[in-house]
């Protein structure tokens, strides 16, 4: 990101309210009660009140329950030495950071040093190079920034199971689950300026145009469905529901549009179908990829933005996530983005959600 942006977002932020003191001495103490109920002080409750006062700073405005969540962790750097935990993220060659999810509990890590392990969630999202971490917590969504300065919380009234950060930073869109409907939201990057889109949408993540003006979702009716943010309206794609998943290209206009039995490319007036089941889909160094599966392997496919053929490369494993820069795959107890091993994980594990940035 460049420094202009990465200046933008810090003022953006910067503008934040402060969260109530008393919220984050409240988080603190309930924090270590639950730690140590009753017990007397020891030598080791030194270290715990300097790991978990770091995570009340952060958290305490998020919810009150999750100080009471004893597998949160949180470490800055070389500052806090982190307790030995068995969903250890390691940083891909060339990435800023990685989020994941598995059975419901996110852990960071971030180029900064930053790591987060632990916190039960119900969805996540890296910003752009991995500045900041949005988050649903409880029925709010949370923006964590790594460094500790600045975080905000913003009442969902509902549970957050979708976020998107555009790619400019500055704004990110969300679903929640309001009863037995799903609704789309839109928030500025610094937590204010909440509007609902769409208040009967799909369970699909929406992905955001590159040049961060407009971004796709899937509709109540399971039509995809592109919001202009600028002009606030919304257009049809011409794919017949149900869609399952969207994916806009990093660079350009091209949009990839996922149904059950295969993925259309999108592209100004061109439109092109590739047939079959995939078990993940996105873009892959600016072309489009899907993954189908094999006997023993899984089959990585790219596609022109036309849909021609650009090749294809076998792996060994399951399919996850497909990045701009990585494809993810889950071997056993690992998940597994080219040589290296990301996550080692219990072996049912479910991830929900990986992310890199």
């Amino acid at each position: 990101m460049s420094s202009e942006l990465e200046q933008r977002l810090e003022g953006l932020l910067a503008e934040a309210p402060e969260p109530d003191p008393g919220a984050e001495e409240e988080a603190l103490h309930r924090a270590l009660r639950a730690l140590h109920p009753g017990a007397p002080a020891r030598r080791g409750l030194r270290t715990a009140v300097l790991v978990f006062a770091a995570a009340a700073v952060l958290l305490g405005i998020a919810a009150g329950s999750l100080a009471a969540a004893g597998a949160l962790h949180v470490s800055f750097g070389h500052k806090a030495k982190p307790r030995p935990a068995t969903t250890q993220l390691v940083l891909p060659k060339g990435a800023n950071g990685v989020a994941a999810i598995i059975d419901g509990r996110l852990s960071v890590v971030t180029t900064g040093g930053f790591r987060l392990q632990g916190l039960p969630v119900t969805s996540a999202a890296l910003s752009p190079h991995a500045l900041f971490v949005a988050a649903g917590i409880g029925q709010s969504l949370v923006a964590l920034k790594p460094s500790g300065r600045q975080a905000w919380s913003h009442p969902a009234r509902g549970t957050v199971i979708a976020i998107a950060w555009a790619p400019f930073g500055n704004r990110i869109a969300y679903i929640v689950r309001i009863g037995h409907r799903f609704a789309l939201h839109v928030i500025w990057g610094d937590g204010t300026h909440d509007t609902p889109i769409d208040r009967r949408v799909r369970a699909v993540r929406p992905s955001w145009r590159a040049d961060s003006l407009a971004f796709a979702y899937v509709g109540a009716g399971g039509k995809a469905i592109v919001y202009d943010v600028g002009h606030r309206n919304r257009s049809i794609l011409a794919v017949r529901a149900p869609v399952t998943g969207v994916a806009f290209a990093p660079t350009g206009d091209s949009v990839a549009v996922e149904q059950l039995d295969g993925v259309w490319v999108l592209h100004q007036s061109s439109a092109a179908k590739i047939q079959g089941h995939v078990d993940a889909f996105g873009w892959l160094s600016g072309r489009l990829a899907d993954v189908v599966p094999g006997q023993g392997f899984v089959l990585v496919r790219l596609y022109a933005s036309s849909g021609a053929s650009r090749g294809s490369f076998r792996a060994q494993g399951n399919a996850v996530t497909v990045t701009p820069k990585i494809v993810v795959l889950r071997r056993g107890r690992n998940l597994v983005a080219g040589r290296t091993t990301l996550l080692t994980i219990p072996r049912r594990s479910t991830v929900q959600m990986l992310e890199i940035g």
